[in-house]
């Protein structure tokens, strides 16, 4: 702490990458510096990683997944 898109990926998400991974780091940097328990912080910005990273997905690309 604090994370990169590269470290945050390599330690807590292998799933994520690009802006993705740069983001949820990002996320959890901020959560873990306002206060929040690493580990809740962590769980938090994968989720929402995973979630971001699913909608860019051109698999998830249909008018109705949105």
């Amino acid at each position: 702490m604090p994370w990169t898109g590269e470290s945050f990926a390599r330690k807590h998400n292998h799933k994520l990458h690009g802006a993705a991974a740069s983001k949820a780091a990002e996320m959890a940097t901020a959560m873990v510096n306002e206060g929040m328990e690493e580990g809740k912080a962590i769980r938090i910005a994968n989720a929402r990683g995973d979630k971001m990273q699913r909608r860019r997905s051109p698999l998830h690309d249909h008018p109705r997944s949105r």
